[in-house]
Formats: structure tokens, C-alpha cells, sequence
């Protein structure tokens, strides 16, 4: 069901809610999913860039993802902040918490506040080269992106993902403290390069819901074949880059033998998510193209960390 435009929002306040009600509405202004995998790729970023010779720091890389995490959490409630009316408009985010009334804007400010501040001072506690990537992320995401991009360009998805691809640049950054380290910056196009098939598929999908809230992306303002054509060549950039991680990482037959895997089911998907891109193929597809991401930086966290793991296993 579509909300009208013309309508208030469903409630005029917030509710009253239980510790684990509130608990829960917090999780959900956060996108807690996102955030989640944000926090696989900055681990995976930070892993991947621990130097051989340094000694590993629990410490230092639990203030870098918890630094992100607040950051995060923060941008993202900021982000249904400022669409908070659009998304009253949209079936698919009209329940979200601030459209449904069970959060008012003035919390979800002292959220945003809270988090964004908090994570900026943990980011500034590691380095200078963070708290800048760190606050470039935000301005990008919630200023340039959410207020301008997405709001005027169906290829808007493409600036979009420099934001959404600097987490796991600032792990690597964080624990290397190079900022234009070869693996750090492919790391990032990793990223980069996932997010327009992984974003298109879901648009795709939600075609309807982004043109009633007047947004062009690529669905609504070019159409499903040029948007499925936009999906392949990405993927197809995608996994070519993630094929050639051994001439930027030192990786080697384990992290070649899970790519190889992971990229043939991959395309596959791909190619059945093309022939019927209506049907639950879409899901299929894009479910396996977030579980790549986290196969391809897994697989080579571990196959960089088994230099260390290898001695204790064989004492």
C-alpha cells in the first residue's frame, strides 16, 4: 500500500517504549545490517593490513571498528533523518522508525549527535588521516550523496559508493598508516566496484518505491534493461578485480581457490538473475553477490594470516 503524499505521518509523536522496544528502534535507525557488514569489511581492511614485523594490537583494532561503528550508526540515522518524509511516502521503509512515530526527531537527533561525535573522537584517538577519511565519509554520504546525488541522478550510485567503500580503507589505513598503500587502495575499489550490482539488483527490485518517493535511480529513470545491463558489466569488473588480488595482496592458492569458487556461483547467479529479473532470482542473486564480498576479503585475511597461524598449529 502506498502512502499519500498528502497525508501527515502515521503518528504525530513518539511512543512510549520498553527497554528492549527502544533497544530495538535504535537497531533499526542505525541499519544495524549495514552497519554490520561495514564492520566485516573494516576488520577484514585492518587484517588484511597488519604488517608482518609489527606486533598485533587487540586494543587498537577494537578503537578503530568501535570508532566506525559509532560513525556509522550515526551517518545511517542521519540519512532516515533527513529522508524521514520520503520514506513515510515509500512501503518499503514507512515503518522505519521515525515515519512510524515510535522515535521522535528531536531523539533521533541526540542519536546522530552522539554517535557522529563519538565516533569522530575515537577516530581522532587513532590518527589525524582517520578522523579526515572518517569525517569525508559522512560529508560525502549525508551531504553530497543523500541531499544531491540520489535526489538528481540515476548513476548516482557510482559517487554514492565512495563513501560505502572507505570503511575498509580506514581499517587498513588504521593498522598500516599508509594511506595510498596498493592494498589499501584496492581494498577500496573492492568495495566500490561491489556496490553498483549489489545496489541496482536491490533498486531493481524496489523500482516501483523509488519513483513513487521521486527518486531517479537507474531503474526508474533508465529502465530494467539498461539497469541489467549496468549490473553485468559491474559484476563482471567486479570479480575480474577480485581474480587479480595477488598482484596487490600477498595471497596465494587458498585465497585463489575460494575466488575462483565463489566467482563461478557468482555468475552464475548472474546469468539466471538476467534471463528472469522479476522473479526470486533477483534475491538469489543478490544475497550471493554480499556473500562474495565476504568471501573475497575473508579468503585473503586468512590466507595473509596463516603465516602467523601455520607455526602453532604444527608445534
Amino acid at each position: 500500500m502506498v502512502i499519500s503524499t498528502s497525508n501527515p505521518l502515521p503518528n504525530s509523536g513518539p511512543q512510549k517504549l520498553s527497554l528492549g522496544a527502544r533497544w530495538s528502534v535504535y537497531k533499526e535507525l542505525s541499519k544495524s545490517g549495514i552497519v554490520a557488514l561495514v564492520l566485516i569489511s573494516v576488520l577484514g581492511g585492518y587484517l588484511i593490513g597488519q604488517p608482518s614485523e609489527t606486533m598485533f594490537s587487540l586494543k587498537h583494532m577494537l578503537l578503530t571498528l568501535f570508532g566506525i561503528l559509532f560513525l556509522a550508526s550515526g551517518s545511517s540515522a542521519l540519512n532516515q533523518l533527513q529522508e524521514v518524509t520520503v520514506d513515510a511516502k515509500m512501503p518499503r521503509t514507512s515503518k522505519r522508525p521515525l515515519p512510524s512515530g515510535r522515535i521522535s526527531k528531536g531523539e533521533a537527533l541526540t542519536f546522530v549527535l552522539t554517535f557522529v561525535i563519538l565516533g569522530l573522537i575515537l577516530l581522532a584517538m587513532i590518527s589525524w588521516t582517520e578522523l579526515v577519511l572518517g569525517a569525508l565519509a559522512v560529508i560525502s554520504y549525508n551531504g553530497f550523496y543523500t541531499l544531491w546525488w540520489k535526489r538528481k541522478w540515476a548513476y548516482a550510485a557510482v559517487p554514492g559508493a565512495i563513501p560505502g567503500a572507505l570503511p575498509i580503507l580506514m581499517g587498513h589505513v588504521a593498522v598500516t598508516e599508509q594511506l595510498w598503500a596498493p592494498g589499501g587502495i584496492y581494498l577500496f575499489f573492492i568495495l566500490f566496484f561491489w556496490q553498483m550490482p549489489h545496489f541496482w539488483a536491490l533498486a531493481l527490485r524496489y523500482k516501483d518505491d523509488y519513483a513513487v518517493g521521486e527518486f531517479p535511480t537507474l531503474p526508474v529513470a533508465k529502465g530494467s534493461g539498461v539497469t541489467i545491463f549496468q549490473i553485468v558489466l559491474w559484476c563482471l569488473a567486479y570479480v575480474a578485480l577480485a581474480l587479480v588480488a595477488p598482484l596487490f595482496l600477498r595471497v596465494g592458492n587458498f585465497y585463489l581457490s575460494v575466488t575462483l569458487l565463489m566467482s563461478l556461483k557468482l555468475l552464475w547467479e548472474l546469468v539466471r538473475f538476467v534471463k528472469q529479473p522479476e522473479s526470486k532470482r533477483w534475491l538469489h542473486f543478490f544475497l550471493w553477490i554480499n556473500f562474495s564480498l565476504i568471501a573475497y576479503i575473508g579468503a585473503a585475511a586468512i590466507d595473509l594470516w596463516s603465516v602467523y597461524l601455520i607455526p602453532y598449529f604444527t608445534r
